[in-house]
């Protein structure tokens, strides 16, 4: 009886210890282990010491990515607000840096230019139109940020920039009718005009009470022309061959 109570211990403290050891196997597969990550996070430090001492940049805890098995880690300026940018590291060494991309290709300036332009968009909306919750999203054309020499590092945001600028708005309405969204975009888009906002595009999306609609591809001109509704309703019946895109779901078209 001694014997087996013994052997059933034993094997227990097996099956504790495999549990154990497949729990550190699954962890390590997910989170990365602590003496690979000390190792990754020397190595940046010391790539970031070397390649761009004179930016004065911190450089967080890599992160592990259990996907490709590398870490990242992000370096940022203290005295720079565009300059920020992703370490790759991978089997010892740093494969790589999203330096020149991300600062020197002004993708930073521009995503922060695009979420200040974004606030002041959700601003006016809420304050002139009443739409508190709206989360209005103001995009720059993706080529400005390479084509355009009027972008500077840490420049200070201005709607006034010659940019071509994009505004999805996205509201909470309860009336989805194309009719209701043609007086919406009529009426944010002369908010925005008399507010010094020029947008070369307009999307809306609207989802509410299992209702989605979501309309591209409408230009300032088209919204001035008085025929937005007459626009729509053509598109609607083109199925999204033209250049007004409109998707509708959670009802019969």
């Amino acid at each position: 009886m001694g014997i087996k109570k013994s052997i059933s211990k034993i094997l227990a403290g097996l099956v504790a210890i495999g549990l154990i050891i497949a729990l550190l196997f699954i962890t390590n597969a997910f989170v990365g282990n602590p003496i690979s990550a000390m190792l990754a996070n020397k190595v940046i430090d010391k790539y970031v010491k070397e390649k761009y001492s004179s930016l004065d940049l911190e450089v967080e805890k890599a992160r592990y990515n259990f996907k490709d098995t590398s870490y990242v880690a992000i370096a940022k300026s203290k005295t720079s607000i565009d300059t920020r940018f992703p370490i790759y590291y991978q089997k010892g060494k740093v494969q790589r840096d999203g330096y020149e991309g991300y600062v020197l290709g002004m993708f930073n300036t521009l995503q922060r230019l695009s979420d200040e332009y974004s606030s002041l968009a959700q601003e006016i909306l809420a304050q002139e139109l009443g739409y508190e919750n709206n989360t209005t999203l103001v995009m720059y054309d993706k080529d400005e940020y390479t084509d355009n020499n009027v972008l500077e590092l840490d420049m200070k945001f201005d709607r006034r920039l010659p940019l071509k600028a994009e505004v999805t708005l996205r509201l909470d309405l309860t009336d989805h009718s194309l009719e209701n969204i043609a007086k919406v975009l009529t009426e944010a888009h002369k908010a925005f005009v008399d507010n010094d906002c020029i947008f070369n595009q307009y999307s809306i999306y609207v989802e509410n009470d299992g209702m989605l609609v979501n309309i591209d591809g409408v230009t300032p001109a088209d919204i001035e022309s008085g025929e937005l509704l007459t626009l729509f309703k053509e598109a609607k019946d083109n199925d999204g061959e033209g250049r007004i895109f409109i998707y509708i779901k959670g009802e019969d078209k």
